[in-house]
Parts: C-alpha cells; sequence; structure tokens
C-alpha cells in the first residue's frame, strides 16, 4: 500500500485494537525460546572426563548479560536471577528487528 492510500483508511483499520485482534492468530504458534547461559569448548577426553558435580566454565563473565533467541536468532539480552530456587532471565535489552 502506499503512503498516499495509508491517509484514506477508516480510523478503525488503523487502530491499535485491530493490531492486537490480528496478533490472535498468531497466539498459538509453537517456537522455541533459548536462553543462552555461554558456550565452552572442550577436547573428547576432557567431556568423557565430565561426571556429577564436575565444573564446566564458559566464555561469559559473572554478572555479562545472557542472549535469548528465538528459534535460532537473537532478539533480547537478559540478565538472570533466581526466585524460589529457579532461574529467570530479565530481559534488558531488545535487540534486532524494528525495536
Amino acid at each position: 500500500m502506499a503512503d498516499s492510500d495509508a491517509k484514506h483508511l477508516p480510523e478503525e483499520e488503523a487502530s491499535p485494537e485491530n493490531h492486537m485482534r490480528d496478533w490472535g492468530l498468531l497466539r498459538d504458534i509453537p517456537f522455541r525460546l533459548t536462553v543462552e547461559v555461554g558456550r565452552a569448548r572442550m577436547r573428547v577426553r576432557d567431556l568423557l572426563n565430565l561426571e556429577v558435580g564436575s565444573l564446566v566454565p564458559t566464555d561469559k563473565l559473572s554478572g555479562e548479560p545472557m542472549d535469548i533467541s528465538l528459534d535460532g536468532e537473537v532478539f533480547a539480552r537478559a540478565e538472570i536471577i533466581i526466585i524460589k530456587d529457579k532461574l529467570w532471565s530479565r530481559l534488558t535489552k531488545v535487540v534486532g528487528g524494528d525495536r
């Protein structure tokens, strides 16, 4: 639609309520959301020596933001917090897209 056509749209078609109603069709589509705590490179011999209680150092520093990916594409950064013995991720920045 050309910009000149947008001026002629009825008021109700451009309302935020209509945009939210459009999302209704997409709300039940499943996707994979991943919070990446860090990455590590290991040799096979080190991997084979892992056991319960082993520590695996990652490339992330304490307090560094974690990546949140949607179907493999990073879309946000987050900090990890603990609430009632569960890990949560609090979004600190939305990256990519039009934000």
